[in-house]
């Protein structure tokens, strides 16, 4: 009995020793921080602590702990003498033999839980900073949704919802810059999100990038057919182009013929090109002639054109009609 005592102690040693050779790796959370309006995450602070190992003690030898108790509790500890052996029973044999020979492995699965509860944890904790601040950014709190938010994009970096919301309270606060960076991260993060697509385009547009403002407007069109606002500011930018064709087409997917041809007209007015305005005002005249609010802006387009002709004849019919509507109203 004692030979198969010391048989089983050998081939334990043998497989223990070859450990001290290996080091173990692994960090337990490893979190980005995102220096908005210097917002700080405490809970985050400590995870990295956590991670980077410096709970005090040696990694390896924690991971080390359970296997050379085991080894104390066959040679004999305490009290006992140190050159004693301990008689062990079938049962401990039996317990030891179960025991898997890759204690590494067996640490590196316990830190990957570890990890899967650290994370679900971080998850939890950016959620609830996300729907806050979003509830403040709703309310108009700015500067509490930026905390919050903030906070949000720096404990999970890889929310886009977080540094979308972020931009249009940059944006809201008049602080561009920093809306157009968080609406590229949110891009880079979630490249088919067509909000994200609409806010970054929305931002370039108002800083007078219409290029990129319609680069952006036109895969969020691609990902929201159905989505009029997107199709609305990406006629805006092609206007500003001087793509008026396209734009009518975009202003179309968004209100209708009637109201493209309308914004299309309004924009080559105001860029000086009245007889192009003219052709698609009396375009929307004629899908609604009796629209008051086309032959007014059509009398205007005449004038400025040295039509007078024509401008007195849609003067006449805007009379007719109101004085109609008065007749019926009364």
């Amino acid at each position: 009995m004692l030979k198969r005592t010391l048989i089983v102690v050998s081939v334990t040693i043998a497989l223990l020793l070859p450990m001290q050779l290996q080091p173990v790796y692994g960090d337990l959370v490893s979190v980005t921080e995102l220096a908005i309006l210097d917002a700080k995450d405490a809970s985050a602070t400590e995870s990295k602590s956590e991670a980077t190992g410096k709970r005090g003690g040696n990694s390896f030898v924690r991971a080390l702990k359970a296997p050379f108790k085991a080894l104390g509790r066959l040679f004999g500890g305490g009290n006992r003498k140190e050159n004693k052996l301990e008689r062990i029973s079938e049962k401990d044999i039996a317990n030891f033999e179960s025991t898997p020979a890759d204690p590494i492995k067996t640490t590196t699965a316990r830190k990957a839980k570890s990890r899967e509860k650290v994370s679900d944890n971080l998850m939890k904790v950016a959620t609830d900073h996300l729907a806050h601040g979003r509830l403040l950014l709703n309310s108009g709190s700015l500067n509490e949704a930026i905390g919050e938010l903030s906070v949000a994009a720096s404990t999970d970096p890889t929310s886009g919802e977080a540094h979308n919301l972020l931009g249009l309270a940059f944006e809201q606060k008049g602080l561009r810059e920093r809306a157009l960076k968080s609406f590229e991260i949110a891009v880079r993060l979630n490249r088919d999100e067509p909000e994200f697509l609409n806010n970054l385009g929305y931002v370039l547009f108002k800083n007078g990038d219409y290029e990129g403002a319609s680069k952006y407007l036109k895969r969020a069109a691609r990902r929201a057919p159905g989505n009029a606002r997107i199709w609305n500011n990406l006629g805006l930018a092609q206007s500003e182009r001087g793509h008026f064709d396209d734009a009518f087409k975009s202003f179309t997917r968004a209100v209708g013929e009637f109201r493209g041809h309308l914004n299309v007209a309004m924009r080559l007015k105001a860029v000086g090109e009245t007889k192009d305005a003219i052709k698609h005002m009396e375009k929307a005249h004629a899908l609604r002639p009796n629209s008051t609010e086309v032959l007014a802006r059509l009398i205007l387009l005449y004038e400025s054109a040295g039509k007078e002709s024509e401008a007195q004849s849609a003067r006449s019919t805007l009379v007719a009609l109101r004085t109609l509507a008065e007749a019926t109203s009364n």
